[in-house]
């Protein structure tokens, strides 16, 4: 049986049928939807409004009146991100860690007049679920509330803006990591930055791979500007412009994904705040890999990319 988290990030579409007469809905008809759970899951019902006022029928846990519209014809899809792309993409991903950027994504949209509150259903755990039809596609979107503090909305909702492209300031999490990253970086300076380069194929990777650290350990760095030229020099050269481009995406990704964590779960920003005030010979590498232990699919592929680029960074 599906858990309560799995049920609630279902989208129910709207049928262009009636369940009662199996018969089509007419442009701009008045129809009735119901809600009822069923075998461990939600199942949604669209009736003609004639046929459900004739028929003494169960409401189920819920129902209410709409429009039917005839579903535009497809229109090229929009690469941009939107908190309408973004929240079908995050419920799509089934990510338990989610929960709370789908909430504040549905919040987004009702406020833009996208989606409308049906119903709130209280499960046997006492979980809220906010029942969310879609204004234009009549779909039903199943909310979990996770019942966010104020002040952690707010925080969610930076992480959100981070999600869709936007560029929220940094949190002390994120500065504590580029702390942390400029340490490691100071304490095989040497290993990482050579005097004498290693040459070939090998020495680029190497460099690259160095770079990225550079790069991402924010532009108080002292090879920051040096490594962006080095960046810049090969995104556009074959072999190396994918791996520049693989690196930049990490960059971007890297430090929002220790935002959201930090803004997540306080354990996590303690650990790095303690490596932060560490001296580079004080610093274990042990300790910090710890701090990114983590079960979660996204943490746990950010995390072997960036083994990888220290394995290229290291190598002999």
């Amino acid at each position: 049986m599906s858990t309560v988290r799995e049920e609630s990030w279902q989208i129910k579409r709207r049928s262009d049928l009636c369940a009662g007469t199996s018969e089509p809905f007419a442009d701009q008809e008045e129809i009735v939807t119901r809600l009822l759970f069923k075998e461990g899951e939600y199942v949604r019902e669209d009736y003609r409004l004639g046929w459900w006022n004739e028929h003494d029928i169960d409401h189920g846990l819920s129902s209410w009146k709409s429009i039917f519209r005839v579903p535009p014809p497809p229109t090229e899809v929009v690469k941009k991100e939107n908190a309408e792309t973004l929240l079908r993409k995050l419920v799509a991903k089934e990510d338990a860690d989610d929960i709370n950027a789908i909430y504040i994504l549905a919040v987004m949209l009702e406020r833009k007049r996208i989606l409308a509150e049906k119903d709130v259903q209280i499960r046997e755990d006492q979980t809220k679920v906010r029942v969310y039809e879609h204004k234009k596609s009549g779909e039903t979107f199943l909310i979990v509330d996770p019942e966010l503090k104020l002040a952690e909305i707010e925080k969610v909702q930076d992480a959100v803006v981070g999600l869709l492209g936007g560029k929220p300031p940094k949190t002390e999490t994120v500065y504590h990591f580029e702390t942390v990253l400029h340490t490691l970086i100071e304490k095989y300076e040497k290993q990482l930055f050579p005097k004498r380069p290693i040459g070939g194929n090998d020495g680029i990777a190497r460099k690259l791979a160095a770079s990225f650290f550079a790069l991402l350990a924010g532009k108080k760095n002292p090879y920051w500007e040096e490594s962006n030229k080095v960046f810049n020099r090969l995104e556009d050269s074959e072999p190396w412009s994918p791996i520049v481009a693989a690196y930049r995406d990490l960059l971007e990704r890297i430090p929002r994904e220790i935002r959201f964590l930090g803004l997540e779960q306080p354990a996590f920003a303690r650990q790095l705040e303690a490596l932060a005030i560490k001296e580079p010979k004080e610093l274990n590498e042990a300790d910090v890999l710890s701090a990114f232990a983590s079960d979660a699919p996204r943490v746990a592929e950010l995390r072997e990319k960036f083994l990888e680029a220290v394995r290229i960074a290291a190598s002999q």
